[in-house]
């Protein structure tokens, strides 16, 4: 029976190490909010132990006239390692989000520049304009956004109504507020780029006439969405249980 227990813990301590593997990964650390254009090729970024894998995070949000907001996080990854997941919403506001896992130390260095997410401020071709005009800005805190510190553009062809808004930009436990005012289309869908690990979750109103956008704006109260777990936590536990059962078994009969 002594035996039997020995070979049991012995195959959980190698189950255990396969799933939590041999060594730490070191993984770049970092979570930061840019106001346009992001370089990261000449800061020195600290390291992290991670368990497992590394990841690195950019969402960016734009007004669609040359306002961007961009939140780069990297550290540690308890997601899937299956390559890049990309995704580009077509509505407005325009967002856009790309998440990497990668699983050697340091490999989360990919996204270093704004080159790697594509021009969200493109305009129209032709050039052509409706005819509104609109405040346009971008901020995480309501003053960012004021209609003092907005700008006032003349919208884009299929653009003829104004557009203000709030709400968060979300990755792990990084949750960053984002305020909003700019040109729309007619339908008024804002809907932000949502994945497995990241979301931009945006709520706002149209108007029509020229200007009307200069309310007062409110943040979504909605906390960040919780990290991850790791795919091999339920793993683990199921393995846990199944050991205990099998030496609480023999040891209940011998009492």
């Amino acid at each position: 029976m002594r035996g039997s227990r020995d070979i049991l813990l012995s195959l959980f301590g190698t189950v255990l190490l396969c799933l939590t593997g041999s060594r730490a990964l070191q993984c770049y650390s970092m979570e930061h909010i840019y106001f346009g254009q992001f370089d990261l090729r000449a800061l020195q970024l600290p390291n992290v132990s991670c368990s497992r894998a590394c990841s690195e995070v950019v969402m960016s949000l734009d007004t669609g006239y040359r306002t961007p907001l961009t939140v780069v996080q990297k550290g540690c990854w308890e997601g899937p390692v299956t390559g890049d997941m990309h995704s580009l919403e077509r509505s407005l506001p325009p967002d856009y989000t790309v998440v990497r896992g990668c699983e050697a130390d340091l490999c989360n260095a990919k996204l270093q520049t704004h080159d790697s997410i594509p021009d969200l401020s493109r305009a129209p071709n032709p050039q052509t304009l409706s005819g509104t005009e609109c405040y346009v800005c971008l901020g995480v805190h309501p003053e960012d956004c004021s209609v003092e510190k907005s700008r006032r553009v003349r919208c884009h062809r299929d653009q003829s109504i104004c557009y203000q808004g709030s709400g968060r930009m979300n990755t792990g436990n990084f949750s960053v507020p984002v305020y909003i005012r700019t040109c729309h289309r007619p339908s008024c869908v804002a809907v932000g780029t949502t994945s497995p690990w990241t979301a931009i979750d945006l709520q706002g109103s149209c108007c029509e006439g020229n200007l009307c956008n200069g309310g007062s704006l409110d943040v979504l109260t909605a906390a960040a969405p919780a990290p991850p777990r790791a795919p091999h936590s339920l793993a683990l536990l199921l393995m846990t249980a199944l050991l205990v059962s099998a030496l609480g078994a023999p040891l209940g009969l011998s009492g």
